[in-house]
């Protein structure tokens, strides 16, 4: 098995060990590549999900991270609220000048994809040559979030006014799975991300493989760790592949080859 390419991960600032815990991430030989995220999403504390006020991330902090790490392994990825009027500009900046590999966005927090509002955010991603992580489907509850806007049908428009925009649909958009599934049929830079949540559908994964408008390149791994445990989820993800009748050399793919192609300009 070829070392992994790991599409979806997040840089936790907040915990004390998260330096290390990413350098053995690196210089792991079973990792290729890992896009490490920033997310600031600054929510309120839940007590029920205390979790979610971890993500506060900022991209100085991730930029910190890259070159504390200096590793060729690590693939940044920016944070950029669409809703803010100077959101293009902060991926122009961010990835045209401060070195980030693609942008990160996480509609949960009260937008919709298919606003004409944060279009431009997605178009400057398209223009940079940069693909974009989008978190789909449910999220944990809490009270300043909400998964009705994370539906893989608001892309749509994305895909219509950014035709050469690779878009990874994070969590395969799960529960809405098979929505983002037609959906990404008319569009052939649409990925599907297998987070622990989108690798459970099995037939549906199949039915990629095999249906002519899909295959094969459109999912790629993701493992949505802090890179403590990207290892670990990834295996399981796999292992579920398998299990499910994937060959050898499909997992190879989905581990290594198709993330290779999403992330080359």
């Amino acid at each position: 098995m070829l070392p992994i390419v790991d599409l979806h991960c997040h840089y936790i600032a907040s915990q004390g060990e998260a330096m290390e815990t990413f350098r053995r991430l690196v210089d792991s030989p079973e990792v290729a590549k890992v896009v490490v995220c920033a997310l600031e999403l600054e929510l309120d504390y839940s007590p029920a999900y205390p979790f979610m006020t971890t993500f506060r991330t900022t991209n100085e902090q991730l930029a910190a991270l890259v070159a504390a790490l200096d590793s060729p392994k690590v693939v940044p990825f920016c944070y950029v609220d669409p809703r803010r009027p100077d959101a293009a500009a902060q991926v122009e900046a961010w990835v045209g000048r401060r070195g980030m590999r693609g942008v990160k966005l996480y509609p949960p927090v009260g937008w919709y994809p298919d606003e004409p509002r944060v279009l431009p955010t997605f178009q400057a991603a398209e223009a940079l040559g940069v693909p974009v992580l989008i978190h789909m489907g449910r999220v944990a509850p809490h009270p300043q979030l909400r998964s009705k806007y994370a539906r893989a049908v608001c892309l749509e428009d994305v895909g219509l006014a950014c035709p050469d925009l690779k878009v990874i649909i994070g969590h395969f958009g799960t529960p809405w799975q098979w929505e983002a599934f037609d959906i990404a049929v008319g569009f052939p830079n649409f990925f599907f991300d297998m987070t622990s949540s989108g690798s459970l559908d099995l037939p549906l994964l199949r039915l990629v493989l095999e249906y002519e408008y899909l295959g094969l390149r459109r999912i790629v791994l993701g493992t949505d760790g802090d890179g403590s445990n990207n290892l670990v989820r990834a295996a399981a993800t796999l292992d579920r592949l398998r299990s499910g009748g994937f060959t050898e050399e499909q997992v190879e793919a989905v581990a290594h080859h198709n993330g290779l192609a999403v992330l080359a300009p």
